[in-house]
């Protein structure tokens, strides 16, 4: 597969994206597949998310993408992914959190992801405040535009002004964005109960939190320890 093949596969896949982890962990084996391309693949995640053919849910299925993305690079030791996403991210973030109102609507995404990477290791805290910064300024904007038009309508007969609204979003785009917010939420909540890996030989995060848990070790223990051996061995015997 040469870079030209490579790239409109991968765009296929970008636009076909969804809220499943499934979907996420497959387009990012083939990013990882294919990683002596990875500076294509990664200028094809931009382009799609400037596109305006690209609506405002596809744009959210890509941007946490690029989280499994980043965290799927890291395993396999192929860190340029994260070093090209974090050299794009100012353009990434400035595409799904664009000044309209379907930007609007995803500043909140764009700022529970950003944390996410931030923990993750993968962006730098001074850059994810940097973005912080933006969005929240972007916000002010789009409000401050509201309330202008808000008080243009206000000027406009009242039975005109109802039909004068504007509606930014369809109620299939609204119905998908709640179902794959829904989606995305329950794989959360089922991520809480993972515990972390091991880091690094001879530390175990799971069998530290078992022993913070553990009471000390008491003379009643002995005793138990002590009637249960005299157990095994007459079931032995």
């Amino acid at each position: 597969m040469d870079a030209f093949q490579c790239r409109m596969q991968f765009t296929r896949q970008l636009q076909s994206l969804n809220a499943s982890s499934v979907s996420a962990k497959q387009c990012a084996q083939f990013a990882l597949k294919n990683r002596e391309y990875d500076e294509d693949l990664v200028s094809v995640i931009v382009e799609q998310l400037q596109s305006a053919d690209v609506s405002m849910n596809v744009q959210v299925n890509i941007l946490y993408f690029i989280e499994t993305l980043c965290e799927q690079s890291l395993t396999a030791e192929h860190h340029t992914f994260v070093t090209l996403i974090q050299r794009e991210l100012p353009t990434i973030v400035g595409a799904v959190a664009s000044e309209d109102p379907e930007g609007a609507a995803n500043v909140e995404t764009v700022k529970t992801v950003l944390q996410r990477l931030k923990n993750r290791g993968v962006v730098d805290s001074n850059l994810v405040s940097d973005l912080e910064n933006l969005l929240a300024e972007r916000e002010v904007v789009y409000k401050d535009g509201e309330s202008s038009e808000d008080d243009t309508m206000s000027d406009i007969d009242s039975t005109k002004s109802d039909t004068c609204k504007k509606r930014y979003f369809t109620d299939t785009v609204i119905q998908q964005r709640m179902e794959e917010d829904r989606e995305r939420h329950k794989r959360l909540r089922e991520n809480i109960w993972q515990i972390q890996e091991i880091q690094y030989e001879g530390h175990d995060p799971e069998f530290d939190k078992a022993w913070e848990l553990a009471s000390d070790l008491a003379s009643d223990d002995f005793e138990i320890m002590k009637e249960e051996r005299e157990i095994l061995i007459a079931s032995i015997v």
